[in-house]
C-alpha cells in the first residue's frame, strides 16, 4: 500500500483499498498507525488536511486530537472530549513496506506475511503501476507456465513444483531467456517465490555472479477499486562483493524495469481478455486450476464472479474475503 519513504515522521497520506480511502500516518516518535478516513465528530476526511502533532492526530475540521490508540483526546476549543474513536484499521511494515489487512466482513487478521531480517541488505528500490485487472489474475500468471515463452521469450523449469499450503503457495523455478544471444542453463539462478494471499508475492534469489549476490523481491498487488489494481515491485540486492554492494541500487533499479518491461507485456491481454470458469487446458500450462482452488479460500462466497463482458470495461468481480494489501512506491 505504501513504502516506509512515504510515511516518514509527522506524514499523513491517503491511499485506495477496494473502492475505499485508507489514511496512514506516523507519530513524530515513529509509531506508523492506519485508520479509516473520517473523524468521527462531523465526518472530515483527515486525509485532506489532517496533521500529526507529536504523538497525535489532529482533525482539519474542529482540531479534534486523537492519540495512537485512536482515542478522542482533546477537541479544538477545549472542551471535554466525547467518547469517540477512529476505526483502526491493521497494518504492518516490512522491508520498507507498508501493508494493510482488509476483510470484506471485516473481521481481523487471519494470517500473517512472514518477516525475514534485514541481513544486510541494500535500501531497496520500489516501482509502482497502476493497471486494469483484479489481482487473482496476476498471481494466476506465476503458474501459467505456457505464457512464459510466446509471451515473454522464456525457457521456463520448475524446480520444485508448488505447494498449496494454507494462505501460502510455494514452488522454485528457473527462467532463461530465449531472446539472449548467451544460452544459461543450470548456472542460471533459481527463484525461490512465495505467494501469500492474493496479493503478496516475495522472490528470493541467490546467484554466484558478481561474486555472489542475494536478491529480495516483493511484488505485491492491491485492490484499488473494482477495476483497477495497484501493482507495486520492491526488489533489495546483498551483494558480497564491497564494489559491487555500491551498485546495488543502481542494479536494483535495472531489476525492477526488466521486471516492468515483461510485465507491460502482459498487461494489453490482462485488460482485454475474458475469465473462463472451465479453460480448455492443455499440457504446459501449469496448474492453473489448483491455484484457482487454492485462491478460492480468499473470498467470502466459494466461486468468486470474475466473469466480464467481451468487450470493454469488466464488470465488478468478487472482493477477496481477507488480504494483505502490497506496498511499492
Amino acid at each position: 500500500m505504501a513504502t516506509s519513504d512515504e510515511v516518514p515522521p509527522g506524514k499523513v497520506v491517503t491511499r485506495r483499498l477496494a473502492g475505499a480511502d485508507v489514511v496512514l500516518y506516523r507519530t513524530r516518535g515513529g509509531r506508523l498507525r492506519a485508520v479509516g478516513p473520517h473523524c468521527p465528530h462531523l465526518g472530515a476526511h483527515l486525509g485532506h488536511g489532517g496533521r500529526v502533532d507529536g504523538e497525535e492526530l489532529v482533525c482539519p475540521f474542529h482540531h479534534f486530537r486523537f492519540d495512537a490508540q485512536g482515542s478522542c483526546v482533546a477537541t479544538g476549543y477545549g472542551t471535554p472530549p466525547p467518547k469517540a474513536r477512529l476505526t483502526a484499521v491493521e497494518c504492518r511494515e516490512l522491508d520498507d513496506m507498508i501493508f494493510v489487512w482488509r476483510h470484506s466482513l471485516g473481521e481481523p487478521p487471519s494470517w500473517e506475511i512472514e518477516p525475514l531480517p534485514p541481513a544486510g541488505f541494500a535500501k531497496p528500490y520500489c516501482g509502482r503501476h497502476v493497471r486494469l485487472d483484479h489481482p487473482q489474475e496476476v498471481i494466476e500468471n506465476i503458474v501459467d507456465y505456457g505464457h512464459f515463452y510466446p509471451i515473454h521469450g522464456y525457457a521456463h523449469e520448475v524446480i520444485e513444483e508448488p505447494t498449496f499450503e494454507a494462505e501460502r503457495l510455494q514452488t522454485v523455478t528457473r527462467l532463461r531467456s530465449e531472446r539472449s544471444r548467451f544460452k544459461v542453463a543450470s548456472t542460471t539462478p533459481a527463484s525461490k517465490v512465495l505467494i501469500q494471499g492474493l496479493g503478496v508475492v516475495r522472490v528470493q534469489v541467490d546467484s554466484e555472479q558478481f561474486g555472489g549476490f542475494r536478491a529480495r523481491v516483493w511484488f505485491c498487488v492491491t485492490p484499488v477499486d473494482p477495476l483497477r489494481v495497484e501493482i507495486r515491485s520492491s526488489v533489495a540486492l546483498r551483494c558480497e562483493n564491497r564494489l559491487v554492494h555500491r551498485l546495488a541500487p543502481a542494479i536494483a533499479r535495472a531489476y525492477v524495469w526488466a521486471a516492468w518491461r515483461d510485465t507491460s507485456e502482459d498487461v494489453p491481454i490482462w485488460e482485454h481478455k475474458i475469465y473462463l470458469d472451465r479453460p480448455r487446458l492443455a499440457k504446459g500450462d501449469g496448474p492453473i486450476m489448483p491455484f484457482r482452488r487454492w485462491a478460492s479460500q480468499f473470498y467470502t462466497e466459494p466461486h468468486p464472479a470474475l466473469a466480464r463482458p467481451e468487450r470493454g470495461p469488466r464488470r465488478r468481480a468478487a472482493e477477496p474475503e481477507g488480504d494483505l494489501a502490497g506496498g511499492g512506491s
